[in-house]
């Protein structure tokens, strides 16, 4: 994999990871109160915005590695990291489809399972691109 292509690929899962993870934090745990009620954080707004607009991003990332990186793992047959590379794929496209679905759902119901969904397949593919990359390093030790 080229090393720009890895840079934007690193750089994009922290951006719509970072603010995914800061979003959901304020949004569910940062609410205050005030005389009319619960208010929610003045940042919830800023950080939704910023995660919808780096997803794009890191969809683009995913496509730039397709072909050279997890395409060509898969068919060389490479034991090297195929558990975590497996587990990403496995959790980015379930993470991708709930993300859209989520941005066009109306019916209450339908949001509400499309929001879980997202946030467990999005926790799921940052702790495996975590494992991922500690798996390279283990590798380099070794």
């Amino acid at each position: 994999m080229k090393r720009g292509d890895k840079l934007f690929t690193h750089l994009s899962v922290a951006c719509v990871g970072g603010t995914g993870l800061l979003y959901g934090a304020l949004r569910y745990f940062g609410a205050a109160e005030d005389e009319f009620g619960p208010v929610s954080h003045p940042w919830t707004p800023t950080l939704q915005w910023l995660h919808v607009v780096t997803a794009p991003l890191f969809v683009f990332a995913l496509g730039l590695i397709w072909h050279y990186h997890v395409v060509q793992k898969l068919k060389s047959g490479a034991p090297q990291r195929r558990r975590t590379g497996l587990a990403l794929l496995s959790q980015a496209l379930p993470m991708i489809a709930t993300g859209y679905l989520l941005q066009v759902s109306v019916d209450e119901w339908w949001r509400d399972l499309w929001i879980w969904s997202h946030v467990v397949t999005s926790v799921l593919f940052l702790a495996a691109f975590v494992a991922h990359l500690l798996a390279r390093v283990r590798r380099g030790r070794a």
